[in-house]
């Protein structure tokens, strides 16, 4: 099966359903982010997250994060963070991070997706993506696009010789250079964790997060 090619730039209305269409089924799609590409499924499709997982070869110990449209959105499903984390999601998304949020109920998202009673988040800068999925009414998986242990896909033909069969779908913004992911960062009530480096220097992030400290306890 040929995944449909949804140019970026220059998507329309049917490319928009066919998408969400592909995403409903329980279908993989991929998709640019604003590091590298990343493969998507609904996070409430049970056979959907399966297939994900079974395509990349993943570790199911190994959690999966999930993509907003948003950050509002992304606020309606976290409405019961302090003060410190709500600042530092208005202050870090949409950006190059994944922010480790804690999740009240622990059973609101599959266990996949989650680690310890906290689970990874997004929101890319990127706005021609987040336009394209914004009318799906669910969050999606962002992993990246490669079976693991291998390189990040840098394009749609790349992500096509990785995964002759099994992708619905490719949201194509030519080629990226790009090779590291986002910075991972737990976002405890009162201050933080750099998980992982990544595509921003973590001394900005520390600087952005102190801010976020001063403005709400000084």
């Amino acid at each position: 099966m040929m995944p449909k090619i949804v140019s970026l730039k220059q998507w329309t209305p049917a490319d928009q359903q066919a998408v969400c269409d592909s995403l409903a089924k329980g279908h993989v799609i991929a998709y640019p982010t604003d590091t590298i590409y990343g493969l998507g499924v609904d996070v409430f499709h049970d056979e959907a997250v399966t297939k994900l997982l079974n395509l990349k070869g993943r570790d199911r110990n190994k959690p999966v994060s999930i993509l907003y449209a948003s950050v509002e959105k992304l606020q309606r499903d976290f409405d019961d963070l302090s003060d410190f984390q709500r600042a530092a999601v208005r202050t870090l998304l949409p950006g190059k991070v994944t922010l480790l949020l804690p999740l009240a109920d622990q059973n609101r998202f599959p266990h996949v997706f989650s680690v310890n009673g906290f689970i990874g988040v997004r929101v890319v800068d990127l706005p021609e993506l987040n336009r394209l999925l914004s009318v799906y009414p669910h969050p999606i998986s962002t992993t990246s696009a490669n079976p693991a242990g291998a390189e990040p896909a840098r394009s749609a033909a790349e992500i096509r010789d990785y995964f002759p069969d099994g992708i619905s779908a490719i949201i194509d913004n030519g080629m990226n250079p790009q090779t590291m992911g986002s910075v991972i960062i737990r976002l405890n009530r009162g201050d933080w964790e750099i998980v992982r480096e990544g595509a921003i220097l973590t001394d900005r992030i520390d600087e952005l997060l102190k801010q976020c400290q001063r403005d709400l306890y000084e």
